[in-house]
């Protein structure tokens, strides 16, 4: 057995004797540490609308700050979980080039990742109870980080779920190594009138060209809309953006459910 998961196995018991929930997360970032991991971040969510519940991180607040200003969550892949449903994510910061085609935002917040020293991160998300899900994000600096992330990914999975299962909401309130940072996970995406005058149509069958008809817009209009509807909605496709604009409530075209 691997020193991860002798780790995960020892972390597990000790977890068990704790009852408080500060004292839990005290306890576990310093066993953390002592493994090379410097910061863990969990959210909690509904699976079926991506609703967020309640987010928690323990990076640095110079980062955190810096995070809401430049608004990254916008560009965060590992966020961006909470919708898509990718179950699990390595990150190396720094790795992004420009000429891939990229966003600013996502460019910037890759970057900068590396400037804070969160260099690895892996992410995975946990099913839990009442119909809630936990998205764990471990971060590293160490050089050997990326091949424990990357090549020893079922140890990784299991103490993220040993995390996910015995880590709740309630963080240390002393020392403030903790923060809650909920405020600045996105909420439920803005869209525009047009834009959801678009979804309804598409969702009730009608192809770009019929919708520009009865919009009295052009074609090339219609596909900016639904562009742009789709990246609020974080939606790597058309059919995708529906179900995630449904789930929100967000369109409600009738006899859409029975199609």
């Amino acid at each position: 057995m691997n020193a991860l998961s002798l780790f995960t196995l020892d972390l597990l018991e000790e977890l068990s004797l704790r009852h408080d929930d500060q004292e839990r997360w005290e306890f576990t970032l310093d066993r953390l540490t002592e493994i090379g991991f410097n910061a863990l971040n969990m959210l909690c969510f509904t699976p079926e609308t991506g609703a967020i519940h309640w987010v928690r991180s323990s990076m640095s607040q110079g980062w955190l700050n810096r995070y809401d200003s430049q608004g990254y969550a916008e560009a965060d892949p590992m966020l961006a979980q909470v919708q898509n449903g990718r179950k699990s994510l390595y990150v190396q910061a720094a790795s992004l080039r420009p000429a891939d085609g990229h966003s600013t935002k996502a460019l910037g917040l890759n970057h900068d990742l590396e400037k804070a020293g969160y260099i690895h991160l892996y992410s995975l998300v946990v099913p839990c109870p009442d119909n809630e899900a936990k998205l764990v994000v471990l971060s590293s600096d160490r050089p050997d980080a990326q091949v424990q992330m990357t090549e020893r990914q079922r140890e990784m999975r299991v103490l993220a779920t040993v995390l996910a299962t015995n880590l709740g909401s309630d963080i240390p309130s002393n020392h403030g190594r903790v923060y809650d940072i909920t405020s600045i996970a996105p909420t439920t995406p803005d869209l525009t009138p047009r834009e959801l005058q678009v979804l309804n149509l598409l969702a009730l069958g009608h192809r770009n060209d019929r919708i520009a008809e009865l919009l009295n817009l052009s074609e090339v209009t219609v596909r900016t809309h639904l562009k742009n509807a789709r990246e609020k909605l974080r939606a790597p496709t058309r059919e995708s953006a529906l179900v995630r604009a449904m789930q929100l409530g967000l369109i409600n075209p009738p006899g859409y459910r029975n199609r």
